[in-house]
């Protein structure tokens, strides 16, 4: 399988990037898009869980403070902070692997790879659940997934060189969950790759690019964003992704798309 690597970035515009994530991911079930592989960041924001509510997450005093911009995923799991420390990255891929309908597997072949590109930059990692990365016992890793039968969504957020000062200060994080890890601070359960390990950015995407490609069997081709891509993103962006009561409120917004945007 080809897979196209993508690295266009909407730094200050967390919400137009799950528009685009999502638009990959429909035009893909209907073969109008191709397998990717999508580095992304952002300079300053908040990505909470479909299931989660904004102000029960995030300290949102310090959201408005330093103008963290506050997005909502389509997908399950918790909020994570993002800044240019983080790597972002997504993985839209057909399965070919027959793991779409087992949550348990998919994880399983979509954090392997992560494993093994530390391992090639020599260093030990572990996957103590089932969606995270950590070394040294920190947590460096966090991820996610939209399953589809027959197709795969997975997405994560790694920390290379974060502000761990300001994630402890604009997520909320409850004590029990602290406690049950035998810690006071959630800044002493995460941890930075460089800070442990001395690889930057660079270092790491390099050795993502080659786990991915090695475990899941792929050969990459870097290419950018298409026409199409980007014009239902931006429908997606303003009927769902930016409105209101998606990114704050307990409503699932289902978004009917003309099929002018499909074909």
């Amino acid at each position: 399988m080809r897979v196209r690597l993508v690295e266009h970035e909407f730094l200050d515009n967390p919400r137009m990037s799950l528009a685009v994530e999502e638009a990959i991911f429909r035009l893909m079930l209907l073969g109008k898009s191709p397998p990717t592989l999508w580095f992304w960041r952002h300079r300053n924001a908040v990505i909470i869980g479909k299931f989660q509510i904004a102000e029960e997450e995030v300290n949102m005093d310090v959201v408005q403070q330093y103008n963290v911009q506050i997005a909502k995923r389509d997908t399950g799991g918790g909020a994570v902070y993002q800044d240019l420390g983080n790597l972002i990255y997504s993985v839209i891929i057909p399965d070919i692997y027959g793991v779409s309908n087992d949550v348990i597997r998919m994880y399983e072949a979509m954090i392997k790879p992560v494993l093994l590109a530390f391992k090639m930059l020599g260093i030990r990692a572990e996957s103590p659940g089932l969606n995270d990365v950590e070394i040294n016992d920190r947590k460096v890793l966090g991820s996610a997934a939209g399953l589809r039968e027959g197709f795969v969504l997975f997405h994560a957020t790694m920390l290379i060189s974060s502000n761990l000062d300001m994630l402890a200060r604009v997520l909320k994080v409850p004590k029990t969950k602290l406690q049950d890890k035998g810690i006071t601070q959630v800044s002493h359960r995460v941890g930075n790759v460089y800070d442990l390990t001395g690889k930057d950015m660079d270092d790491v995407k390099y050795a993502l690019l080659r786990g991915y490609s090695e475990y899941l069997g792929f050969e990459y081709y870097r290419d950018e964003l298409t026409e199409r891509e980007l014009r239902l993103a931006e429908y997606l962006y303003y009927n769902k992704y930016n409105r209101p009561e998606w990114v704050f409120g307990r409503e699932f917004i289902s978004v009917e798309i003309p099929r002018e945007l499909l074909e």
